[in-house]
């Protein structure tokens, strides 16, 4: 590897040091007696979607019914600059368009660094087997008023092993608590821990080994979030490029399955084929009740084995809700970039920038901005940019490279005067899609026994001046990046203060 592409340490070593960082900078809010049952995800709710200024990370201590110390942490990456102190970026560019260029260029060029196997570390401070199981132990939220039950895993990590090649996946799939030593697994088809799942282990009838690890290393979490990481790379390697230092992992007694060292709390268990529990309802992360309603849906079940935990344990959230900006911003700066390397790996030149909406449209939204070099250039971005993501997109708008893909007004603005509706929208039938979308009604999603294969169309529009008439296209009434310079050089104290950078 070349000097300049060697990977630049993060300066945190685990979620409480990180934590640390947040609390110094004035991102950390402290809240004490808010009861599991929907209050501590609701006053987070609240605070995200009508606070005004920056959305802190929210940690509740003082849990009616819990010790002292038994936390639980919302919020972890949900500011611009907790994304970037995560990935190891310029903390001083937080701009969203800054975030995907640094992240863009810093994950082009991901290459693995393999965990580091440890005798012992902060997981081990407590060890829980046989009668001492008992997952109600630590403050899991009922998350929403209609919830079913409380649900373990949502800001997780549920770490599995391909068992041919050894591959280590960790993927962030919902886990219900069903009682005290056993969990639901919900992992949607074409995610990599569905086809482990079912392609692998349970064709055979053989016991899927499985560990779930709570409050991990943050890096390690935004890789589990998304599905730029392919089949085959474990995001523990990734997570390690994205430091610049090993993960350091235990080998688990009961699965053999790498367990983060440093975790707040893990449990190791296994799912055995042919069983199941109904799983739900849950709010989505759309906003909505999607698989079938207020209805429960079989899952297979995980059998808890052992569960480790440190002293004064944290339990991490991420609570879904109607899209709105910072619970799952991360994800917005994730996809751009994923989006922006598969066209670069079509070939496809002049991509400027992309962003992902997660206000609003939970990722559904997103928009590519292009220097137009030929005709029908647009048309191929937006062909191949609609198919990610995989299971749910819906609208994908391409713009020219004045627009900031991240501003909702500029890109609004390109496509009712830049767009002929007749020529330049298209709707493509057929794309994949899974069965929490909630266009679909419910009827259509299953038969009286099996699941349905779902498919729905998704929208790409043109928002793109044509380049056969570019010497005529008509000028635009802004400042030009002249008079800007010059403004903020004259006038840099009142621009400022009223929010221009």
């Amino acid at each position: 590897m070349s000097a300049q592409l060697q990977p630049v340490k993060t300066n945190y070593r685990d979620l409480r040091d990180f934590l640390t960082a947040v609390e110094e900078r004035g991102e950390l809010k402290q809240v004490k007696g808010a009861s599991w049952d929907v209050e501590m995800s609701s006053i987070v709710e609240l605070i995200y979607r009508e606070g005004k200024g920056h959305r802190p990370a929210v940690m509740f201590d003082e849990v009616p019914g819990y010790p002292k110390g038994f936390r639980a942490l919302f919020g972890t990456i949900g500011s611009t600059w907790r994304i970037a102190k995560t990935l190891g970026l310029d903390e001083s560019q937080v701009q969203p368009m800054q975030l995907h260029e640094n992240w863009y260029k810093k994950s082009k060029d991901i290459r693995g660094i393999p965990p580091k196997f440890v005798k012992t570390g902060p997981i081990m401070e407590n060890v829980l087997t046989g009668d001492q199981i008992d997952l109600l132990k630590f403050p899991i939220p009922r998350y929403h008023e209609l919830d079913g039950a409380r649900f373990f895993g949502t800001q997780h990590g549920v770490i599995q092993r391909d068992p041919d090649t050894g591959w280590v996946n960790v993927g962030t799939y919902r886990s219900m608590v069903v009682n005290k030593n056993t969990l639901a697994l919900h992992a949607v088809p074409g995610k990599h821990g569905n086809i482990l799942m079912y392609s692998k282990y349970f064709p055979r009838k053989q016991p899927m080994p499985v560990a779930i690890a709570v409050g991990m290393d943050p890096a390690l979490w935004f890789l589990s979030c998304q599905t730029d990481v392919p089949w085959g790379t474990s995001e523990m390697d990734a997570a390690g490029f994205i430091k610049g230092e090993p993960l350091e992992v235990i080998k688990g007694e009961f699965t053999g399955l790498p367990l983060p060292a440093r975790a707040e709390i893990v449990v190791e268990g296994e799912v055995v084929p042919g069983e199941w529990v109904d799983e739900g309802p849950f709010g989505e992360w759309h906003g909505y009740y999607a698989n079938r309603g207020l209805l429960t849906v079989p899952e297979p079940v995980i059998h808890v084995k052992a569960i480790y935990h440190r002293d004064n344990p944290i339990f991490t959230g991420s609570m879904p809700a109607v899209p709105q900006h910072t619970f799952t911003l991360f994800l917005g700066v994730a996809d751009s970039v994923a989006i922006r390397r598969r066209l670069e790996n079509f070939g496809v030149p002049g991509i400027k920038g992309v962003w992902s909406h997660y206000t609003g449209s939970g990722g559904l939204f997103n928009v590519i901005s292009i220097e137009q070099m030929y005709s029908g250039h647009a048309t191929k971005v937006g062909m191949i940019a609609s198919q990610y993501p995989a299971e749910m997109g819906a609208y994908t708008v391409v713009v020219e490279d004045d627009i900031d893909p991240s501003n909702l007004e500029q890109v609004i603005w390109a496509m009712v005067t830049r767009c002929r509706i007749e020529r330049q929208i298209q709707i493509i039938t057929g794309c994949h899609t899974n069965n929490v979308n909630t266009a679909i009604p419910l009827k259509e999603k299953r038969s009286s026994d099996k699941a349905v294969p779902l498919t729905q169309g998704r929208i790409v529009i043109d928002a793109c001046r044509d380049v056969a008439w570019k010497d005529d296209w008509y000028p635009i009434a802004r400042v030009s990046p002249e008079l800007r310079t010059k403004l903020m050089d004259k006038w840099h104290q009142v621009l400022t203060e009223t929010g221009v950078e």
